[in-house]
């Protein structure tokens, strides 16, 4: 009876080694299968909004990246989307219009991706920018911004 019992506490505490801890988010790490899944990601968007998709494209940055994002915005081990506005959705909005916008798209953005990064608040960090290349806002830990100056 007593081996038993230290058998089923051996195989919990093995079994709970493979479960990521929570709040956490997991994006796989192999280099190959990362670029094949950002790329079959985009395309199932593409997929599903064949009339009013935007210029989405996925970056994973292992080590991190500076200069892309505000200072204070980490983006390593995190999967980095740019969404381009070639369809000038972005035109004439400003302030909180443009924030419920941003929400919007990447909520569209959420599901094809959501097989390579399963927590979208920790694991994906984005940049909305203008027709002309102007940066127009980020999401980052959760939290819609506007581009500042």
């Amino acid at each position: 009876m007593k081996g038993r019992g230290l058998l089923a506490a051996f195989l919990l505490g093995v079994g709970l080694c493979f479960v990521p801890a929570l709040g956490q988010g997991e994006v796989m790490h192999r280099a190959g299968e990362m670029d094949s899944r950002l790329l079959e990601a985009r395309i199932d968007y593409i997929m599903h909004n064949p009339t009013n998709f935007l210029n989405v494209r996925f970056y994973y940055y292992p080590i991190g990246q500076s200069g892309v994002f505000p200072e204070g915005v980490d983006t390593k081990g995190k999967i980095c989307a740019l969404i381009v506005d070639n369809r000038g959705v972005f035109s004439y909005k400003s302030g909180v219009a443009l924030l419920g916008l941003f929400e919007r798209i990447l909520e569209s953005i959420r599901w094809p991706i959501f097989f390579v990064a399963t927590d979208l608040d920790t694991d994906i960090v984005a940049k909305f920018v203008s027709r002309e290349g102007i940066p127009l806002g980020y999401f980052y830990q959760g939290e819609y911004h506007l581009w500042e100056k």
